[in-house]
């Protein structure tokens, strides 16, 4: 499951073998990461890419909406990271917590630019019994 960083790579790439893969439904898209995406769009035609690669994951149920359960996951995991390393704003984190989470419940790993920083909060959900890994991977790789 490609994060924010990888999205924006294969959008400013304009690749299209990856956003095929998203809309086949062979890449699952994060609620959490659509999200992040739009906030971060710089023109009406990224808005619209958006829209069909939202669209086409979830027609193809390949949209990951963090559940109650994945709320509260990462609820605990903040609250456990809080105690384990001192100060730190829950809020900077929750994006990428979510993400975790909702990458656990379906088994996945996550690919991502920031590995250092995701691998943090994988290792602690693995520490709390989830499954979720997270590896390094451009768009190219992926779906085409």
């Amino acid at each position: 499951m490609p994060d924010t960083t990888a999205f924006v790579h294969a959008i400013r790439q304009a690749h299209q073998p990856f956003f095929d893969a998203v809309l086949r439904g062979q890449v699952w898209l994060s609620a959490v990461v659509a999200c992040e995406l739009y906030a971060g769009t710089r023109s009406a035609e990224e808005g619209r890419l958006l829209d069909r690669l939202l669209h086409g994951a979830a027609a193809r149920d390949r949209l990951l909406v963090p559940s109650v359960e994945d709320w509260s996951a990462a609820g605990r995991l903040l609250a456990r990271r809080v105690r384990l390393s001192g100060t730190l704003r829950p809020r900077d984190h929750l994006a990428d917590v979510l993400i975790v989470v909702s990458a656990a419940r379906v088994g996945g790993e996550i690919l991502t630019a920031n590995r250092a920083h995701l691998e943090t909060w994988a290792n602690l959900a693995r520490r709390s019994g989830m499954n979720v890994t997270v590896g390094r991977g451009e768009p190219s790789a992926w779906g085409g």
